[in-house]
């Protein structure tokens, strides 16, 4: 997984065919902790697609991982001061997906 990429490309021409990773792209914003998911090429390029998860034991370990990130970066935010009027709270009921 990685965190804090810029500067994204397009998704890449159908033709192409390239090789890499599924990633999380997770960013500070003034308003809270943004997530996207992206593609980590072999050549080092980061490209804009959904995550694609082929097990529930593979999604489990990937949110997992995110969870981390997500929490490390309202940690640093938190101690920056940078999500001044965010709660920092957990998820209220009304908060969960279904």
């Amino acid at each position: 997984m990685a965190d804090d990429q810029s500067n994204i490309p397009n998704i890449a021409s159908q033709s192409e065919q390239i090789q890499g990773r599924s990633i999380f792209i997770v960013e500070t914003t003034a308003s809270g902790i943004q997530v996207k998911t992206g593609f980590l090429a072999e050549d080092g390029r980061v490209l804009e697609l959904p995550a694609i998860f082929p097990t529930q034991e593979y999604a489990l370990s990937q949110i997992d991982e995110l969870r981390k990130i997500v929490i490390q970066h309202f940690a640093q935010a938190q101690q920056a001061g940078t999500l001044q009027g965010v709660s920092l709270e957990g998820p209220s009921p009304d908060d969960t997906i279904q």
